[in-house]
Formats: structure tokens, C-alpha cells, sequence
């Protein structure tokens, strides 16, 4: 995206700021102004494309000074911010010209997403705009503008183009990043399994060489009447053909290639401005469905993400510019493993409904734990779960939020059991034994599109659940990593060295048992 003239307009002196640094970041010119006044004072004399402006602010608030903008630059697009984010406001912004709103508190993401938006979404209304005027290409056009899938928009654009040129063979070839060649995506008079086969490289044969150059080419008449293509025209029964570029904003993702055969008028210059329009009506339309699949992609990669990591975790990882399934590095991670003391008890003693209710009870527990000091659960197991701190988010010393974290377990988990304890005497048996680690070991995504485990391998994350296996009801375990730059609040006693399950050499360990 170009840089745009953002005019920001709060009269928060800490959110005005903010708003700067993130917007002039992405390259933007930001002006700040502290009110609707001194907003329209700037306004009169420098044009702006956007306003970012509060909802309230003293005298004019954030619609009136919109209004007032607009007046003065009614092409200018507006974005609220609110700290009170109801569908009411959402709806009267909307209605008076906004792109879109924010809610305080937002982070630089959502800002930068909101006006990314917006400026997306009127460039796309100003394409429209246009298009609209090529009657009555426009509303050949519009059955496939208005798809919801690609094939819906290839199989229309295909008509489209056969209605518009009379022409008895038509491909729409789009370029395939991983093979690195054109393949043919949809076609017209092309047996199907002649097609499925066909790969062409950048600046191979005519296809290639519109692709690599961005410039449509007109063949009419045979190889004579453009001896440079001569050598590349391999079928002479074609009396006339075009090939044309398909061109999004900022890259070429195909090329049309329209033939006549036999008998048929040539192609001419007005053709070429005629498919212009279909063709820019196609690309704009496989451009919308290539956003809102990435949006649904993504949000459906974040509903995936939150079920194992903290939101902001998982904002981490969707912006990491990767696949989150291929993210993964050497990293030195605090690990935590919390286990149920003499839960194999309960098992047979208590209905299974009143185990279910107490797990559950158990897991929010150590879930809200775990993302209050920023860290990431990395799985349940039966009555125990694994959490990880200082990935993928820096802490400054995880193996404090470690033992933080790990003492408000055992705290929420004394108190969830003392009422259960009065209804089930069993539950009396029950404790937490929790083991902490530290070291270098494997982060990453492990998994498929429909399951994804965010998880570490290692030493020390065996470590930790041996540990967390020898303490004690109500106690935890930390190795000598673990123990390495903690505060001074946390009162850690030496145990004597032990030799841990599948371990071969004593391990030098340390205990606290929270009051």
C-alpha cells in the first residue's frame, strides 16, 4: 500500500501518540490534532486521506468533527475511536461514513488492521465505482463480481469473454508459486485432460512471455502478421488470438488467452480495451475471495490457536509471516508440569460425572494461572498439564512467572477442593505436585490443519514431569535451571540430590511449598 496523509485527531495526549509511531511505522504522513477545531483549522489548508479521530473529546466529538471534515474533504475516509464499542455506535458510525471503528484499549495490530481495511475497502468501492460506468460490460461482468468462489468467478469469466469475442477457445492460466509456472486454472474448447498437463514458464512460448512482461499481444492472420512470435505459434489453424495479462494492484497473477479458429474477424485495439474491463472485473473479483479466504483462514487459525495458547500468544504466532504450522527453533524455555497427588484414588471411588466437573473446575484453574503470567499451555494429560514460559513471548525471567504461576495453582486448587472435599470425602486425598524445569529444547508446531499442538521437546520437559511426579500434595519441585535469577519474594530450599525416574545421574532439585 502507498503512503497515505493520516490526520489523527484525540485529544488523549498517550493514544494521540501511539496512533503516530504505529501509522508513521507503516510508512504513513501523520498529523496529530487535540481536538475537532484544530482538526478543521489543519484540514482547511492540507488535504488528508483518512481521519482517525476519538469518540469523545471536549466540544465537537469524534461525529461532528468527521462531519465537519467531510465537508471540507468529502473524500476522506474515518475511522472511530471508541472506549464504549456497542453495536449502536458501530451502526451510527457506519451510517454517518465510517470505514470502520476501534475500541480502546486496542493494540498497534488492530489499528493497523482497521485502516488497512478501510483503505482496501475504498480502493475496492472506487474500482466499483468505475466499473459501474462501463455499461453494459459491467453487468455481463457482474454475475461472477458478485461469486463466492474462485470457480464461480473463472466459470463466469469464461463466458463473459466467450460472449464478448465469439471466440471458440479460451484458458485462463494463473501462476502456480510453488511449481514456479502457469497452469491452466479454468478453460473453453481445451479437452480437460490435455490441460490438466499443460506448465509454462516465465517468458516460455506467448503465455510466458505476457506473463513476464505484463503486455497483452494481438496475433492475427498467422505468424506473419507478428514475425516476433512467429517461432512461438505452434498451432496454424488459428486465425486470430489474444493474450492477456491479468493484473492485481501490485503483481501479475495470470493470463487470458482467447483464440478464434477457422473463419472469424481479427482482433482489434477495442478488443483489447474490452477485455481490459473483463478482465480487471475478474481479477477484482478473485481478489475479494482471496482476502476473505485468508480472513476466514485466519480466523479460523486463531479460534485453533486460542484453545491452546493465550490470545496474545496467539496473535504472535499468526503474525510471524509464517505458515503456524512450520514455526519452530532451539529456544531456552522455562517448562511447568502440574499433576493431581492420588487422583487414581478418586477413579474408583466417585461417579465419573463428579470427576469430569472436578477436572474442569481444575484445568480452568491452571489455565487462567498460566495465561495471567503470559505463558503457554501447552497440553492436558489425564489429571496433569504441561505449560511452557518465555515462548513464543520474551519474558524478562520465566522462571519467575514459572513459580508464580505455579503458587496460585496450588492456592486456587486448596480452595477449589475444600468445598468438594464437604460433599465427597475422597477429594480430602487429593493434591498438586508441580515440577518446573529450565533448559534448551525444541519450540514449535507439531500437527495438521484440523489439530494443532504447540509444543516443546527436551531434556528438561521430562525433567519437570519427574519432578512434578516426586512432589508432594501441595509442593513444588525446581530443578537448578529453574532455580537460576529468581526473585528474592520466592523462598526456595535445597533437597537432596535424587536420582529421578529414566534419569542416570542424581539431580540437584529445590522445594517450595506455598503457605
Amino acid at each position: 500500500m502507498s503512503p497515505k496523509r493520516i490526520l489523527v485527531v484525540d485529544d488523549e495526549e498517550m493514544i494521540a501518540e501511539l496512533c503516530w509511531h504505529v501509522l508513521s511505522n507503516r510508512g504513513h504522513k501523520v498529523v496529530c490534532a487535540q481536538s475537532g477545531e484544530e482538526a478543521a483549522k489543519i484540514a482547511f489548508s492540507e488535504p488528508f486521506h483518512m481521519v482517525v479521530v476519538d469518540m469523545l473529546m471536549p466540544g465537537m466529538n469524534g461525529l461532528e468533527a468527521f462531519l465537519m471534515l467531510r465537508e471540507k474533504q468529502p473524500e476522506i475516509l474515518g475511522v472511530l475511536i471508541t472506549g464504549h464499542g456497542t453495536l449502536e455506535t458501530a451502526i451510527q458510525a457506519m451510517e454517518l461514513g465510517f470505514s470502520g471503528f476501534v475500541k480502546k484499549p486496542f493494540t498497534p495490530t488492530e489499528l493497523i488492521q482497521i485502516v488497512e481495511e478501510s483503505f482496501q475497502k475504498a480502493l475496492l468501492m472506487e474500482e466499483n465505482a468505475r466499473l459501474k460506468t462501463l455499461i453494459p460490460l459491467y453487468s455481463l461482468g457482474e454475475k461472477f463480481i458478485t461469486s463466492q468462489t474462485r470457480n464461480e468467478v473463472l466459470d463466469g469469466f469464461i463466458e463473459t469473454v466467450s460472449h464478448q469475442t465469439g471466440a471458440q477457445r479460451i484458458s485462463v492460466m494463473l501462476y502456480d508459486e510453488k511449481e514456479s509456472c502457469l497452469k491452466i486454472a479454468a478453460a473453453k474448447g481445451i479437452d480437460e485432460a490435455v490441460f490438466q498437463n499443460v506448465r509454462v514458464r516465465r517468458g516460455e512460448r506467448i503465455a510466458g512471455w505476457v506473463f513476464e512482461k505484463g503486455e497483452a499481444v494481438i496475433l492475427n492472420g498467422g505468424p506473419e502478421d507478428n514475425p516476433d512470435f512467429a517461432p512461438l505459434l505452434k498451432q496454424r489453424h488459428i486465425k486470430a488470438a489474444i493474450s492477456f495479462p491479468l493484473k492485481a494492484r501490485d503483481r501479475t497473477m495470470g493470463v487470458l488467452n482467447v483464440s478464434k479458429l477457422g473463419e472469424g474477424s481479427p482482433f482489434s485495439q477495442a478488443d483489447i480495451e474490452m477485455l481490459s474491463v473483463i478482465c480487471s472485473q475478474a481479477v477484482m473479483a478473485m481478489e475479494n475471495i482471496r482476502v476473505m479466504e485468508e480472513r476466514a483462514e485466519r480466523l479460523r487459525m486463531r479460534t485453533l490457536l486460542e484453545q491452546y495458547v493465550a490470545p496474545e500468544v496467539a496473535e504472535v504466532l499468526l503474525s510471524h509471516g509464517r505458515n503456524p504450522l512450520e514455526v519452530g527453533e532451539i529456544r531456552n524455555i522455562t517448562v511447568l508440569f502440574a499433576d493431581i497427588r492420588n487422583f487414581t484414588a478418586l477413579v474408583e471411588h466417585l461417579p465419573l460425572e463428579n470427576l469430569r466437573k472436578f477436572l474442569n473446575h481444575f484445568f480452568d484453574i491452571l489455565t487462567e494461572a498460566v495465561f495471567k503470567f503470559k505463558g503457554t499451555l501447552d497440553k492436558f494429560m489425564g489429571d496433569a498439564a504441561l505449560a511452557m514460559f518465555g515462548a513464543p513471548i520474551f519474558l524478562q525471567n520465566p522462571n519467575d512467572a514459572a513459580l508464580s504461576a505455579a503458587m496460585e495453582m496450588i492456592e486456587r486448587f486448596n480452595d477449589l477442593k475444600r468445598p468438594t472435599t464437604a460433599q465427597e470425602a475422597h477429594f480430602g486425598g487429593v493434591g498438586l505436585g508441580i515440577g518446573i524445569s529450565s533448559g534448551e529444547m525444541f519450540l514449535g508446531t507439531v500437527g495438521s490443519q484440523k489439530r494443532l499442538d504447540y509444543t516443546v521437546i527436551g531434556t528438561d520437559v521430562n525433567l519437570a514431569q519427574r519432578l512434578a511426579s516426586e512432589a508432594v500434595s501441595g509442593q513444588i519441585l525446581i530443578s537448578e535451571n529453574a532455580r537460576v535469577g529468581l526473585d528474592e519474594k520466592f523462598h526456595v530450599l535445597p533437597e537432596s540430590p535424587r536420582v529421578l525416574k529414566g534419569l542416570k545421574k542424581p539431580v540437584r532439585i529445590f522445594s517450595m511449598t506455598p503457605p
